[in-house]
């Protein structure tokens, strides 16, 4: 059951931060200048692919050998997905996380056309190719690096979800000004300025977890932690220094 369940949490993840490479390369593209930070959390993950990708190797398995059915499935299956996440996360957050309305063909904003196609396209390649790579490459990993690595990405990921809203709810950052747009750059800039002024939400994050101490990776961790702290402590004050 664990052993289960950590598969299908490594490939979540691993979709996820596919996703995430894909966006930043196709807003940089965009923009023409490099944009690294997407996405409605701190770490370099996307979870609507990851929950995206589940739900098409899953439920859309029995396609696989009719490539038009597997497409448009693909489309309206992802297109749902994106329609209510953005549904319920605008109800919870009263703001926009995406913005589709000056595309075509689109449903409020929420979804359109053109990102239906790109969906239905990766439902074809993911189920097609891409996941029965990444399977056959978990299965042959021993299970006991599989649960190890599988609960150790969880507890970040999982963090790092709590630590975010935490800081929205809690700290009460102002969403009100970026309502009705894409706020997902300027929300995350929002959050990383919060935990900056509140450090010891990363002190406690550490000792919430004595038991890692004896595990091989808490140094990495820890320092890691540790480092991002004093860059973000740095560039605050070169950000004062260049307003004087």
């Amino acid at each position: 059951m664990l052993y289960n369940y950590c598969v299908l949490f490594l490939l979540f993840f691993i979709y996820s931060v596919i996703g995430y490479l894909i966006e930043i390369i196709s807003v940089s593209l965009i923009e023409k200048k490099l944009i690294l930070s997407r996405g409605f959390l701190i770490g370099p993950y996307l979870p609507i692919y990851g929950v995206g990708a589940i739900l098409m190797t899953y439920f859309l398995q029995k396609y696989q050998n009719d490539l038009l059915v597997l497409f448009v499935m693909g489309i309206l299956v992802c297109s749902l997905l994106e329609y209510f996440t953005s549904l319920i996360m605008e109800k919870l957050f009263k703001l926009r996380w995406w913005d589709y309305s000056n595309k075509k063909f689109n449903i409020n904003g929420r979804i359109c056309l053109e990102n239906g196609a790109l969906f239905g396209l990766g439902g074809v390649v993911i189920v097609k190719i891409v996941n029965p790579i990444f399977r056959r490459m978990l299965y042959l990993a021993s299970e006991t690096l599989i649960i190890v690595l599988g609960i150790f990405l969880s507890l970040i990921f999982l963090s790092d979800l709590v630590i975010t809203i935490y800081i929205m709810v809690r700290l009460k950052i102002n969403t009100s000004r970026y309502t009705n747009k894409d706020a997902t750059l300027a929300i995350k800039k929002e959050v990383r300025k919060a935990l900056t002024k509140n450090t010891t939400l990363t002190t406690r994050l550490i000792k919430s977890f004595p038991n890692i101490q004896n595990n091989a990776n808490y140094k990495a961790v820890r320092d890691a932690i540790f480092k991002a702290r004093a860059e973000m402590k740095k560039l605050k004050e070169e950000y004062k220094q260049k307003r004087k």
